[in-house]
């Protein structure tokens, strides 16, 4: 059973989702939504998924089949959805990439100052396509999570 905190969160997204305040999500708004929050799977997937929710065969969502279906939902899935929102946060260009300049200001929000010297290890650590920028998968497994 989901805390009433996490309850909450689902029925906020629930809500921005539904844009025509219908108290119904359509595969458009549900699909708009995800994309804001960071989700990246394709279209088909997520036809996919709203077909499996849908269990009144309506075309439409009701909060109790999104609430229904929340709970099976992996947590990973949740977290890596708002780690492609950090990312797009950081990659104030929108390119898809994280260069030298974004990196720094990235250590600028977080209070800590490096070096130029520190910025270059630091790419050259985590940039494994030797495009002197930091793709998502670059940033998520070398810079957010270091592996161990």
């Amino acid at each position: 059973m989901a805390s009433d905190q996490t309850i909450e969160r689902y029925k906020k997204f629930f809500d921005e989702a539904d844009t025509d305040h219908s108290g119904q999500l359509t595969l458009d708004e549900l699909t708009a939504a995800l994309r804001r929050k960071g989700y990246a799977d394709g279209d088909d997937k997520i036809k996919a998924m709203f077909d499996a929710v849908d269990d009144s065969g309506d075309r439409q969502i009701s909060l109790d089949e999104y609430l229904k279906a929340m709970g099976a939902v992996p947590d990973k899935d949740h977290k890596a959805a708002a780690m492609r929102r950090v990312f797009r946060e950081f990659d104030k260009n929108g390119d898809g990439q994280i260069d030298r300049s974004e990196l720094a200001a990235i250590f600028v929000e977080l209070g800590q100052h490096v070096s130029e010297e520190e910025l270059s290890l630091i790419i050259k650590e985590a940039d494994k396509d030797g495009s002197q920028t930091l793709s998502y998968e670059e940033f998520v497994n070398d810079i957010f999570v270091p592996s161990k």
